[in-house]
């Protein structure tokens, strides 16, 4: 039986192939990953460390960095010679390769002294961004003699730079630690290197004195201070002086100023703490003065979690019930990922151990139908937590509605909160009503916990029957994820207009259930209005006006919904028409809420299906009079051709317009599974690859021999390999 051809299409090339090797470690076990990388060849493994980048999983990094071979190192010291520019910036100031153990990976490489290695991270003369890589090279690593390691002709490449170099920006800019100008960059970093021949001439460049010294001010010097407040100050150095790290953790609120209320937010500080060589009396230290030290960790474990839990209870006397804050639940969130794919933390210490527990319940469903970062400690947590639930809980309504209410305001381990509440039942003290109305708006650990329970489960334990939804299901209902059960109930026929609205609005609302919602609705007329206004999925949105002009609803009524969508969602109604009849008939209908780009690009498409005299037809009825149209079909008509339609929807097609011609960041949709508590590719992967060589050989072979895989197939292709199938195909080991 061959599996080669499953995928549906021509196999991708080897870098595409590998990498998709690579991603795939995330549905296996930290301690299965060597089997993983061993059944690639070593031009496979580089060929997919070099697709990723630094989107390489963490396992993967670590891995190669501690047992790869060399080659794979060379290419992944390669990759990381740059940080990382992500394309949308980070809500909050951290930094990327920071917080993903990149620059750690970095330091590990340096700390080699491998001639390959130095040349990777040194990089190209002309790259910029690098600094701290290359003083590390040139100033803080030295070798068992006391002087730096410098690859000889790294040192003759650089004094021929020197022997043409020019100042090109002013002196003052020496405190600007990111200048922008690679050839500035790299001469300050040759001002301060430790070999005499390097550091003056360059020096002598930059107009100064003499070399740069090596120590750095106190960190009560302004410009120090704005220095460890920026991301990567604590991450980007060879190594920290601890003691000035302790200096500022002692004076932290003077630096964080307003934002020392919550979580201190002093990103050096924060990298500080993560760092994988701070000393463990620094820790201590450190924890005592700056308790937010407890979350900022490079591998964390068990212990980690236990540090987490002290400091969160030093701090609640000075910040309060900080628990569910934003900034703290995602860097708890962080660093229980970073636990889960290093295999540092298992899904048993999690749910016994982190707090709060609305972190690790939103790390136990499945978003959507991919592989997720640390997919394989995820699915594990899912089901500890099916285990727990199903132990401790049972199938008891009771038991159930007590736990769903207190999840809306606990901040202890996830176990606590399941084992108190199934030893002290429905008698124990339930929230008060002003603490839920808080949070009824956000439910998301109550909605987590309503996927795992059974289906019954699920129809009954929030109200007594059947009949329209309370306040607190709708609640669940405009959440996250959506239990299965719940939206059972919504599409019942007695469930209620204001249900059947929050499903449509929910913006990961399975599709599935939408196309039930449109195709079988309680009240028709009503329900479809209120997809065509609510709906996120533009194409979903085009078949509710399909129905509703059939069904014969009015045009005014129709538009009374539509007129409020935005531009851009207009324009995608519109866009859908199938063919220039439809398109037509669209423009007449709903070109009067567009503005001249989206006219333009419908306007060419038409003209260039059915010719211009359309277009002059629709916009004239869009603008009211033929004086009134645009420049495009203004010359359209008076020269009587497609050409200037042509031409304008091709000049609109070359910008960006968020929604129209690019995606809009602001408008997505992200249906979630029908189950968000199944991981079926995580679980075939625990039933018929786990710790088992031969298997694991054989996926690597079907993965990078296959076509295009979607997550189905990706499960298909697991049970087919754990049934057998293809063990003696081509290019099984």
């Amino acid at each position: 039986m061959s599996i080669a051809a499953e995928g549906g299409a021509t196999p991708p090339t080897v870098p595409d192939a590998a990498a998709r090797v690579l991603l795939f470690t995330q549905v296996a076990r930290p301690d299965d990953l060597p089997l993983v990388l061993s059944a690639l060849s070593t031009v496979e493994l580089n060929a997919g460390i070099a697709r990723l980048g630094p989107a390489l999983p963490p396992a993967v990094v670590d891995h190669v960095v501690t047992h790869g071979p060399p080659a794979a190192r060379t290419t992944l010291a390669w990759q990381l010679r740059l940080p990382w520019r992500p394309r949308t910036p980070a809500r909050l100031p951290r930094d990327h390769d920071a917080a993903n153990g990149l620059d750690a990976a970095r330091r590990r490489l340096l700390s080699r002294a491998e001639p390959d290695l130095d040349r990777a991270l040194f990089g190209r003369l002309e790259q910029g961004g690098i600094a701290w890589v290359r003083s590390a090279i040139l100033r803080d690593r030295v070798g068992s003699d006391g002087q730096p390691i410098v690859l000889p002709d790294l040192r003759a490449k650089l004094a021929g730079f020197l022997g043409t170099a020019v100042l090109p920006l002013s002196p003052a800019h020496l405190a600007d630690t990111d200048t922008g100008d690679p050839e500035f960059e790299l001469l300050r970093v040759l001002a301060g290197a430790a070999d005499l021949s390097l550091a003056l001439p360059a020096a002598r460049v930059l107009g100064l004195p003499g070399p740069i010294p090596a120590v750095q001010p106190g960190w009560r010097d302004q410009s120090w201070v704005r220095r460890w407040d920026r991301p990567g100050a604590g991450s980007r150095s060879w190594r920290l002086d601890w003691d000035e790290v302790l200096a500022l953790a002692d004076g932290h609120e003077s630096v964080a100023g307003d934002r020392g209320r919550f979580l201190a937010q002093i990103a050096g500080l924060d990298e500080a703490a993560g760092r994988e060589d701070l000393p463990e009396d620094v820790r201590r230290r450190l924890l005592a003065d700056y308790p937010p030290a407890a979350w900022h960790v490079g591998r964390p474990d068990v212990a980690t979690l236990h540090r987490i839990a002290a400091a969160v209870a030093a701090l609640r006397p000075r910040w309060g019930s900080f628990e569910e804050e934003p900034e703290f639940v995602e860097a708890i969130r962080e660093l229980i990922i970073r636990g889960l794919s290093l295999g540092t933390l298992s899904a048993a210490e999690v749910i016994e151990h982190a707090v709060p527990a609305s972190a690790v319940l939103d790390l136990a469903w499945r978003s959507g139908e991919e592989i997720l970062p640390a997919a394989r400690g995820r699915a594990d947590l899912a089901e500890a937590l099916r285990s727990l639930l199903y132990k401790r809980i049972g199938d008891d309504i009771p038991l159930w509605t007590v736990l769903l209410i207190r999840s809306l305001v606990w901040t202890g381990t996830v176990a606590e909160l399941v084992d108190s509440t199934a030893v002290l039942g429905p008698r124990q003290a339930l929230p008060d009503e002003d603490d839920i109305d808080d949070v009824i708006d956000d439910v998301p650990s109550a909605n987590v916990l309503l996927c795992f329970a059974r289906p019954h489960v699920g129809l009954e334990v929030l109200s007594e029957g059947p009949g329209e939804l309370n306040p607190f299901e709708l609640a669940l209902l405009e959440g996250r994820p959506l239990p299965p059960g719940l939206v059972e109930r919504v599409l019942a026929a007695d469930v209620g207009h204001d249900a059947r609205s929050a499903l449509a609005a929910n913006r990961v609302a399975p599709a599935t259930a939408l196309r039930r919602l449109l195709l079988d609705p309680a009240d028709p007329a009503r329900t479809r209005l209120a997809m065509l206004h609510d709906v996120a999925d533009p194409a979903l949105r085009s078949d509710v006006l399909f129905i509703l002009e059939r069904m014969g609803i009015p045009w005014t009524l129709i538009t009374d919904f539509v007129q409020n969508l935005g531009e851009a969602r207009i324009y995608q109604l519109v866009a859908a028409a199938e063919d220039a009849e439809r398109l037509h008939f669209l423009l007449k209908k709903l070109g009067g809420y567009l503005g001249p780009d989206t006219s333009a690009l419908l306007h060419g498409r038409l003209a260039e299906a059915a010719g211009p005299e359309p277009v002059w037809d629709v916009a004239t009825l869009a603008a009211g009079t033929v004086d009134t149209v645009g420049p495009a079909v203004r010359a359209s008509m008076a020269g009587g051709d497609a050409e200037p339609l042509l031409k304008a929807a091709e000049t609109v097609a070359q910008r960006e317009i968020p929604g129209v011609t690019v995606p809009d960041p602001h408008d997505q949709w992200t249906p979630h599974p029908d189950d968000p508590a199944s991981w079926p590719l995580e679980n075939a992967v625990r039933q018929h690859l786990d710790n088992s060589p031969h298997r694991w050989r054989i996926m690597v072979r079907r993965l990078m021999e296959a076509g295009p895989l979607e997550y189905a197939q990706l499960v298909d292709l697991v049970e087919a390999v754990g049934d057998g199938a293809g063990e003696a195909a081509k290019g099984s080991p």
